[in-house]
C-alpha cells in the first residue's frame, strides 16, 4: 500500500506494544455518514488511533510529560482546541474518510482483487492469533478491524484510480517521469568523519590534515570529470584508501593503549590487545525489479521463465553486489548467470518538500544539510566531483545524470512511478477527499461516543 494512510497502521503498532486494555463492546453504531454505518468497534479503533496521533505529537514537544498520565494530556490543547475535542475532530474525520471512499468505489465500481483480499485476511488473522483478546477487551472485532483495513486498501486504489498513469485526471508517464528526475539526484559519495582513530574529535591541526587529504582526491578525480565510469572507478579507488586508512588509525590507536605487565618475579608479560576497528561506508540504494511487481528488498530477476531462481549475493572482498540468475534453457540444461550491479555504490536521494506547518527538527537531509544542500543546489554540475566541509565530517561528492538509469528495469519501476505519483498528486488528492466530506450527511450517536472516549481506555504506554 501506499504510505500515507495513518490510522490502520497506528493501531496496529500500539496493539503490538501491548498498549490497549478493557473496555467497549462491538455491537452498537457509532454514526452513520451518507447511509454508510460506522460500528462501534470501527470508531474504537479510529479514536484510539487519535489518541496514539495526539500523544505522540505532544510527546514530540515535550519529551517529559507523561503520556500516561490523563490529567497531564488532558491540560494541553492541540490546533487551539482541548485535547479532548482534539480526538473526537480526528476521529470524526477518519470515520468520514471511512464513508466517502466507500461511498465512492461503490459509485466507479472499484473493488478488492482476490489477492489484497487474501493479504488483508491473513494480516487479520495474524493478529487475531496474537492480540484477538486485547481486541475484543476493547470492543473491537476482527470483522471490524478488517473493515478498516479493506478500507486503507480502497483508498489506495482509489487514488491511483485517479492519479495513476493513465488514470481518470490523464497523468503521463512522461509528466512523472520528468517529475522523479527532477526530485531526485543520482550521487556517489565518501564521508570523511573528523574523528580519530578513538573515535574522539579531531583537533584544528586534525581536522586541515582530513582535508588536505580529501582535496588531493578531489585532485585525483577532476582529471576524470565529465567521465561518469571513470569517477566511478576513482572513487572505488579512493573509498579503499579510506577505509584502509581508518583501519590504520584505528590499530595506532589501540596499539598506544597497551601497557606491560610484569609477573611475581619482575619479567615483562607481553600484552594482549583486542583491537576494533571503525570503517565509513557509503550509504547505498540498489533498486532491483522484475516485470512483476515485487516485494521491497526482495532480488529478483525474470528471463520468461517459471523455473528461474534468483539470488543475491556480495563479491568475496569487494563491497559490489552480484546477481546470479539460474535459469534452464530450451534443451533442459541449467544456465547460470553472474551480473554485477553497476551501480552498488551510488545512493538516490529524494528532495525533501516542507510546508508552512513543518517542524524543521523533524526534517532528516541525507547524508547532511550541507551535503544536501549542495546536492540540489545550482552551482552542482553533472560529472563534476566537489567537496562539502560539515561540521563532522568532510563529503566528496559527484553527482550523476540521473537520466541514464530511467528504464524499466532500473531505477523507472512500478513503485517508483507510484511514490512520484503519491509524492506530486497526494495534496490534491486529499483536498478532493476533504471537499467529499464536507458534502456529506453526519448522524451521530451522542452517547455511544462518549461512551467509546479514548481517555477511559486503560493504557500502559
Amino acid at each position: 500500500m501506499l504510505k500515507w494512510k495513518k490510522a490502520a497502521g497506528i493501531l496496529l503498532a500500539a496493539i503490538m506494544a501491548g498498549s490497549l486494555a478493557g473496555c467497549g463492546e462491538s455491537t452498537a453504531n457509532v454514526m452513520t455518514i451518507d447511509g454508510v454505518q460506522i460500528k462501534a468497534g470501527m470508531y474504537i479503533y479510529y479514536s484510539y488511533a487519535s489518541y496514539v496521533e495526539m500523544t505522540q505529537s505532544l510527546a514530540e514537544d515535550d519529551e517529559e510529560l507523561d503520556t500516561s498520565d490523563d490529567d497531564a494530556v488532558k491540560a494541553f490543547t492541540m490546533d487551539g482546541v482541548s485535547t479532548e475535542e482534539w480526538i473526537q475532530n480526528r476521529t470524526l474525520k477518519y470515520c468520514q474518510e471511512y464513508a466517502a471512499v466507500q461511498n465512492k468505489c461503490e459509485e466507479l465500481e472499484l473493488e478488492l482483487d482476490k489477492d489484497e483480499e487474501t493479504e488483508i485476511t491473513e494480516t487479520v488473522d495474524t493478529f487475531w492469533e496474537s492480540y484477538g483478546e486485547t481486541y475484543e477487551d476493547n470492543g473491537m472485532s476482527s470483522e471490524s478491524v478488517q473493515m478498516v483495513l479493506e478500507n486503507s486498501y480502497l483508498q489506495d486504489k482509489l487514488f491511483l484510480y485517479y492519479y495513476d498513469v493513465d488514470g481518470e485526471e490523464g497523468v503521463m508517464d512522461d509528466e512523472m517521469r520528468e517529475y522523479y528526475i527532477e526530485n531526485n539526484a543520482r550521487v556517489r559519495y565518501i564521508q570523511f568523519d573528523l574523528t580519530d582513530g578513538n573515535g574522539d574529535e579531531l583537533d584544528d591541526d586534525g581536522k586541515t590534515e582530513m582535508l588536505e587529504m580529501v582535496e588531493g582526491y578531489l585532485s585525483e578525480l577532476e582529471d576524470a570529470q565529465g567521465d561518469e565510469e571513470a569517477l566511478s572507478l576513482g572513487m572505488d579507488t579512493i573509498q579503499s584508501e579510506y577505509d584502509a586508512y581508518v583501519t590504520s588509525i584505528s590499530e595506532e590507536a589501540a596499539a598506544a593503549t597497551v601497557t606491560s605487565e610484569t609477573d611475581e618475579d619482575g619479567n615483562e608479560i607481553a600484552a594482549t590487545t583486542t583491537t576494533t576497528i571503525t570503517t565509513t561506508e557509503t550509504t547505498t540504494t540498489t533498486v532491483t525489479t522484475t516485470a512483476e511487481e515485487t516485494e521491497t528488498g526482495d532480488a529478483t530477476s525474470v528471463a520468461g521463465d517459471e523455473s528461474e531462481e534468483t539470488t543475491t549475493v556480495a563479491e568475496e572482498d569487494t563491497d559490489t553486489e552480484t546477481t546470479e540468475t539460474v535459469a534452464t534453457d530450451e534443451d533442459g540444461e541449467t544456465v547460470t548467470t553472474t551480473t554485477t550491479d553497476p551501480y552498488a555504490e551510488e545512493t538516490i536521494i529524494s528532495r525533501v518538500t516542507t510546508d508552512e506547518n513543518t517542524d524543521e527538527d523533524d526534517v532528516t537531509y541525507s547524508p547532511s544539510e550541507a551535503a544536501y544542500d549542495y546536492i540540489f543546489g545550482d552551482e552542482i554540475e553533472i560529472d563534476v566531483p566537489g567537496i562539502v566541509e560539515d561540521e563532522d565530517a568532510y563529503y566528496l561528492i559527484v553527482r550523476f545524470d540521473i537520466e541514464e538509469r530511467m528504464t524499466e528495469d532500473d531505477l523507472w519501476t512500478k513503485d517508483n512511478i507510484w511514490t512520484a505519483v503519491s509524492s506530486k498528486y497526494l495534496d490534491t488528492f486529499e483536498d478532493i477527499l476533504e471537499d467529499w466530506c464536507a458534502e456529506q450527511t453526519v448522524e451521530k450517536n451522542d452517547r455511544a461516543i462518549k461512551r467509546y472516549d479514548a481517555f477511559e481506555i486503560e493504557l500502559d504506554m
